[in-house]
């Protein structure tokens, strides 16, 4: 067979096309080669596409993760956390979300989601990941809500002459 020539897919006359969802013409011969490897094309696509969001595993592909703390790192004013919500920061390398779940209480842990590594955000009581929803407990860094399975990593974290330090 020439590589010009083509053969018909043999389907039922009942049967809707996989793309259009109608039936064809009696007597059709089916969907064409090219459209048939683009049908299937498309539903690979779509299968790589569903994978890459994770099907709720826990990031192990070693991808970067923000900096955690080498040596003890002035992060912020204690001023500058409000009570029962929390802040980002990014100094001198050091990458964290800190939070003071209660009054003169101060936590901090890596901001990456252990779910697949996005970069969690203080929201009000806890912390989400924007990417897939993770919910994590300000005072203990407890995943509770999924899809993550663990919660976030904590850093050590203290309170010098109005300033917070971590690491």
């Amino acid at each position: 067979m020439s590589e010009h020539q083509h053969t018909a897919v043999p389907r039922s006359a009942e049967e809707p096309d996989a793309v259009t969802g109608t039936a064809p013409a009696a007597g059709s011969p089916g969907p064409s080669r090219r459209r048939a490897v683009g049908i299937v094309g498309a539903a690979a696509v779509g299968a790589v596409t569903l994978s890459a969001c994770g099907g709720g595993g826990e990031k192990t592909d070693g991808a970067a993760s923000p900096s955690g703390p080498t040596s003890p790192t002035d992060v912020a004013a204690a001023a500058d956390v409000p009570v029962g919500s929390g802040i980002s920061v990014d100094t001198d390398g050091v990458q964290a979300v800190v939070a003071q779940p209660t009054e003169g209480t101060f936590t901090a842990y890596s901001p990456v989601c252990p779910h697949q590594g996005c970069s969690v955000n203080p929201a009000k009581k806890q912390f989400v990941c924007p990417c897939h929803s993770s919910v994590f407990d300000l005072a203990t860094g407890d995943v509770t809500g999924g899809p993550a399975s663990t919660g976030l990593t904590p850093y050590p974290v203290k309170v010098e002459k109005g300033r917070v330090i971590v690491g």
